[in-house]
């Protein structure tokens, strides 16, 4: 479980639950499989001394893949993985920078105070020196607009507004209309232009400076490390040097030559032609980046759909398998709630999937149980797989994710008969009812939606890697007993968990995960989302 800070949160009345109308298979012998005598083992392995934590990239969380791999095996899943093994390699990156300035005569400008950028979209470059900056408007050039104009704008620093240009009448100087065109929303495009005119360093004025550097703050700061394939490391190559500035670095960088601009641009808008303005202006930048990488990889076991076209859809168990490794070299965090509970549930669950195929009593459709690493560097090897996925997403039914459920929390202290679901209701209603209707005639725990709410402080819908396959519009929903006194800390043990409690918890998300597998239609997706724009 991702770390975050807040403690508190407000219950959440769920949509009123209505009853079942097909019928399935009995899931109770396969269910009955999940048991506490066969998740101690697991746990205590995933949370032995030899694993060391687990933390991604380090040998500890190798180790955990390989046994995880090997129970799939013994298991006979089909390895669906990288060179048909079971694992996704993934590849992480963390860019930081050693030395990031931006001088203008003897104006020294502060990152994400006067001027922000995005790193992967910047190469590396220690020192850039200028004397020459040219203003080109806004930085375009179209079929029936041109801001460059004749200009040479080799060897030198481009200056350019963001979006495009609106005339007096409030309609586009590119579309003739209200509406505008792609050159607003594509800086990227702008940057790309200006490299291919020659020009060796942008700025990018930002008129919503300040709401913009706060998002840019979002974007490029959470937790650091991202996950790349090799396009994303050819990507900074593709651009030269851009960095968003606010008005008043601008004017400082423009000099004496800010009011010829700004006419410049008061001419465009009441329809005469833009001319670029020259202007000399000693500029110093440095870039200097610090680049870090290291790999982790998902494991991954499949259980292929018996039915000729439903097994074409696919059914997500998931958790991480990852914790936080041994930060200091002398002291173990052993994850045992965080999250060995999780991967042991998943990998019980696919043991009981894999006996109902021998049985005969297979899924209709195919059924994928993932464990994950980087989720405690920031949700991140979820995020690789949906950004890289081996299954489409458009025929990705569901994600069923488990972090944390070995364990009872202190609003529930000598009451294990519990478990908090999170996000069921977020995307689709079906799946709400589904958890509830099985949870009722198969496991009776009692659900509490407390984290669920919207405004929940914690932010927990966020902080597990179903998270990412919401974003992309999949339902999920989300498994947790809460926090504890050992969470985060090496006093997370396996001697902890209330392996029975563990069990029925994991039982809850076998029999969800069964009917949506084997009901003959797919989840609606019936609760309208907020559409954002994503950089």
């Amino acid at each position: 479980m991702l770390t975050a800070q807040a403690d508190s949160a407000t219950l959440q009345k769920p949509p009123v639950k209505k009853s079942r109308k097909y019928k399935l298979p009995d899931p109770t012998p396969f269910m009955a499989t999940i048991t506490a005598d066969d998740l101690k083992p697991l746990v205590e392995a995933l949370a032995g001394p030899e694993m060391q934590g687990r933390e991604t990239g380090e040998p500890g969380q190798r180790a955990a893949a390989d046994y995880i791999a090997a129970q799939f095996k013994a298991l006979g899943l089909t390895p669906v993985g990288d060179r048909n093994t079971y694992f996704q390699q993934i590849n992480l990156q963390n860019e930081s920078w050693k030395d990031l300035a931006l001088k203008v005569g003897d104006q020294e400008f502060k990152n994400r105070t006067d001027f922000y950028l995005f790193p992967a979209f910047n190469p590396e470059n220690p020192k850039l020196e200028l004397k020459e900056v040219v203003f080109v408007g806004y930085g375009i050039e179209d079929p029936k607009y041109n801001d460059y104009g004749d200009v040479d704008v080799k060897g030198k620093a481009v200056i350019f507004y963001d979006g495009e240009p609106m005339g007096n009448d409030g309609k586009s100087l590119i579309t003739g209309s209200e509406f505008r065109s792609s050159w607003s929303l594509d800086w990227k495009r702008k940057v790309q232009l200006a490299k291919k005119k020659g020009a060796i360093l942008v700025f990018i004025v930002d008129t919503q400076f300040s709401d913009n550097q706060k998002t840019n703050r979002k974007l490029t700061s959470t937790w650091g490390w991202k996950p790349v394939s090799a396009m994303n490391e050819k990507q900074a190559g593709e651009f030269i040097n851009n960095l968003f500035i606010s008005p008043a670095v601008a004017a400082a960088i423009l000099g004496k030559k800010a009011e010829k601009a700004e006419d410049a641009i008061a001419e465009l808008k009441s329809g005469k032609e833009f001319k670029p303005v020259k202007v000399k202006s000693k500029i110093e930048v440095r870039l200097d980046k610090e680049i870090k990488k290291l790999q982790g990889s998902n494991v991954i076991g499949f259980i292929e759909g018996s039915d000729p076209t439903l097994k074409n859809e696919y059914v997500f168990i998931t958790a991480h398998y990852d914790h936080l490794g041994m930060p200091d070299s002398s002291v173990i965090y052993y994850g045992a709630d965080d999250n060995a509970s999780g991967t042991a549930g998943v990998i019980e669950i696919a043991r009981a999937f894999a006996e109902a195929k021998k049985k005969g009593n297979g899924p209709l459709r195919s059924v994928v149980c993932m464990l994950v690493s980087g989720e405690e560097k920031g949700l991140l090897g979820s995020r690789y797989y949906v950004e890289y996925p081996l299954f489409p997403l458009n025929n990705t039914v569901v994600d069923i994710n488990i972090d944390m459920i070995g364990r009872v929390d202190n609003a529930h202290a000598g009451n294990p008969n519990y478990i908090y679901v999170i996000g069921a209701d977020r995307i689709s209603t079906d799946l709400h009812r589904i958890n509830e209707d099985v949870n009722e005639r198969f496991v009776n725990l009692q659900l509490d939606y407390k984290y669920n709410a919207p405004d929940d402080p914690n932010r927990f819908y966020e902080r597990s890697d179903h998270y990412n396959f919401a974003e992309r519009g999949i339902p999920a929903i989300f498994y947790f007993n809460g926090t504890h006194a050992d969470y985060h800390k090496p006093t997370d043990t396996a001697d902890k968990i209330d392996y029975n409690a563990l069990a029925k918890r994991a039982q809850l998300a076998f029999c969800t995960a069964w009917d949506i597998a084997n009901r003959g239609a797919r989840l609606h997706k019936d609760v309208p989302q907020e559409k954002t724009k994503k950089d």
